[in-house]
């Protein structure tokens, strides 16, 4: 990693140390960002998976924590391009792919495509830390960049 990639792991981590709504049933999720390549727009980031990330049905990575995770981690990809312009989801989609265990440390592997466009995509690949050809989800992202949007999130 560069001095400019450093920093924008730097960059990454401060923002979501700073945002208050990584939140899936009140567990506060904000992976640590530990590399990253500015050129290649790309990124890790690494969690602990806990019995609270998986589903009791299927063993699998909860869908709606993959759905939450990969809404946060590639939001903040796609939003470093244009880092003052409003943009909205236009398309999110996961799936849980393999059984995991408690305990297990994972990557969260996410990568820009499209990054010239009105809708850039991301997407995210939750694999295993110690062997990633074992990927146990994925997740896809698409923003639409619009100027004139307001934010429309309650206040509390």
């Amino acid at each position: 990693m560069d001095d400019a990639d450093a920093k924008f792991v730097q960059l990454i981590n401060k923002a979501y140390a700073h945002i208050g709504s990584y939140l899936y049933y009140g567990m506060d999720i904000r992976p640590q960002v530990t590399w990253a390549s500015v050129a290649d727009s790309e990124f890790i980031a690494e969690w602990l998976v806990t019995d609270d990330c998986i589903s009791p049905e299927t063993g699998c990575i909860d869908e709606g924590w993959l759905a939450t995770v990969t809404d946060n981690t590639t939001a903040m990809l796609i939003g470093s391009i244009q880092p003052a312009a409003k943009s909205v989801s236009t398309s999110i989609s996961v799936q849980g792919l393999s059984p995991i265990s408690p305990g297990t440390s994972i990557e969260i592997f996410c990568k820009l495509s499209s990054p010239h466009t009105k809708q850039p995509h991301a997407t995210a690949i939750f694999r295993d830390k110690a062997d990633r050809a074992l990927v146990y989800g994925v997740g896809s992202h698409t923003k639409f960049f619009k100027a004139g949007l307001v934010d429309t999130q309650p206040k509390m």
